[in-house]
This record gives C-alpha cells, structure tokens and sequence, in this order.
C-alpha cells in the first residue's frame, strides 16, 4: 500500500512538473505572439533600375524584430511583368496604395530614389494610413515638379547622358557598360557579391514616370511626419543635392548613413537600425 501511495505521489508530480513546463512554454510564446502584434508595418518602396530584392537584407532584420514589412514591386520592374505603357507614375502610385489599403493600422512608408516620388504622392493621398514617411537618398518633389526636373539640379550627380542608353521610342533607359557604371553610381562601397546582384539584376528603366509633375495637397503633405536618411558617399543624388530637398520639404529629422545610393544592399544592418528606431 506504501509503495502504491509513493507511486501515485511521483506520477501527480511528473504531471505536475510537465503542466508548468507547457504553461511556461505557452507564455512565453504569448509573450513572442505580443512583441510581433506591437511590431509596426513597413512599407518599402525601391528606386529606379532596381527593384524589391534590394530590401531583402534590410526586411529580414527588421521582421527578426517583430515588424511587418512589405516590399513592393513597382510595375516594369524586377519579377513584374506589366508592359511598359503601364508603368505610369499614376500605376506606381496605385500599387503602393494598394499595399497600403491592404494593411490594417498606420504604417511607415519608405522610398528610395525614385520611390521617394513615389512614396510622396501616395503619402498625400492616403495620410490618414501614415505614420511616418522615411525617405533615403529619395528624390523629393515639391507639387508640380518631377523627377527629371529634379535630377537636372542636381549638378554633382554623376549619372550623365554619355552613360545612358534609351531605347529607339525613349520608353526605357539603361546604363552603357553596366558592369562598370552600377557599381561606380549604385553602389561602389558594395561587396563584389552584392554588386553583382545589383548588375545581374539591372531592366531598362521606364522613362515616362520621372518626366510626370507631382500633383498632390501640399497642406496634407506638411502634415504628415516625414523624415530623410542622407547617403554621404551617394553619386547618384549627391548629399548635397539631399540636403537642399529635404531642406526645402521642411524636413529636420534626419540621419547619416557614410555610404553609396544603395545602403540597403551595401549597409543593410545599418539602414535596418535606423528603422527600428523610428518604432520607439
């Protein structure tokens, strides 16, 4: 009877140590389950003669620390397939917007290069959905100015006509030489793997969304909490050039990043911490 009783009380207290550890284990996965739903939604937007792989690295990083990230594909480019008269900036928009319609919440909208632009008139359009706009060496528009407009200021800019090659109709743009020129203008602190991706990845750039005029609410566009990461070492939009848009957008909180165009692909660690911190 004893030894009956003595193997009642070891069993009750295996059960009983097992019931802590799933208790335990289920906490801590709740625990897990409330980090990921406090996280903040991402939405990346990529620049010209790039596309959505560039924020591979960067989207890793910030998904390891509970966010949600979105990189969009513009349309033309990387693994989308919609014809080159569809890549309007209007469609650009629209994609981007689409993403943004599709999440619940605010988000934090971000844009490089041309995605800058883009980021821009999608943010005026749907500010009650924004959190924070990030731009990173992204071009900046006021209403009623464009890309190209832009770009033609730009006067430090190494991105030159002798480099580049458009198509017969001038729908597309591309780089002469491209194992030379995207390294030198993209991303030249790169590593040689990183390089290549950016190389082997390269599609004809459509023309007609750098030649379209922003038109958006410029009272809406104040509003909203927006913020510029300068690319120090950057040939394709010098960093003075990002100083003299930000400046003019009445941008004031900013960052630095010591590195090319492309510091997603070149610095993913750091253009990742910079974001996580816009999370606090």
């Amino acid at each position: 009877m004893k030894k009956f009783k003595e193997t009642i009380k070891q069993n009750f207290l295996k059960v009983l140590a097992l019931s802590l550890v799933v208790t335990t284990a289920l906490a801590c996965s709740n625990d897990d389950d409330s980090t990921k739903r406090n996280g903040k939604t991402f939405i990346l937007v990529h620049g010209a003669w790039q596309a959505s792989f560039v924020w591979d690295n960067v989207k890793e990083q910030l998904e390891e620390q509970g966010n949600r990230v979105i990189s969009v594909e513009l349309p033309s480019h990387g693994k989308d397939s919609s014809p080159i008269d569809e890549a309007t900036l209007d469609n650009y928009v629209a994609k981007v917007k689409s993403a943004i319609n599709d999440e619940d919440g605010k988000i934090i909208l971000v844009g490089h290069s041309l995605g800058g632009a883009v980021i821009t008139q999608a943010a005026a359009q749907l500010p009650d959905k924004i959190e924070k706009v990030v731009y990173i060496a992204g071009f900046l528009p006021l209403n009623g100015e464009s890309v190209n407009s832009l770009s033609a200021l730009d006067k430090e800019s190494e991105i030159s006509l002798d480099i580049l090659i458009p198509s017969q109709d001038f729908s597309t743009v591309t780089f002469a030489d491209p194992e030379i020129t995207i390294p030198k203008i993209f991303c030249h602190d790169a590593t040689p793997q990183q390089k290549t991706l950016l190389i082997k990845n390269l599609k004809a750039e459509p023309t007609a969304p750098m030649g379209t005029p922003l038109q958006y609410d410029t009272n809406v566009f104040e509003k909203i909490d927006k913020y510029y990461v300068y690319t120090k070492q950057d040939r394709a939009i010098s960093y003075g050039f990002q100083q003299k848009m930000a400046q003019k957008a009445g941008i004031t909180k900013t960052f630095i990043i010591d590195a090319s165009h492309s510091p997603f692909v070149s610095k993913p660690k750091e253009v990742a911490a910079i974001l996580e911190s816009l999370t606090k």
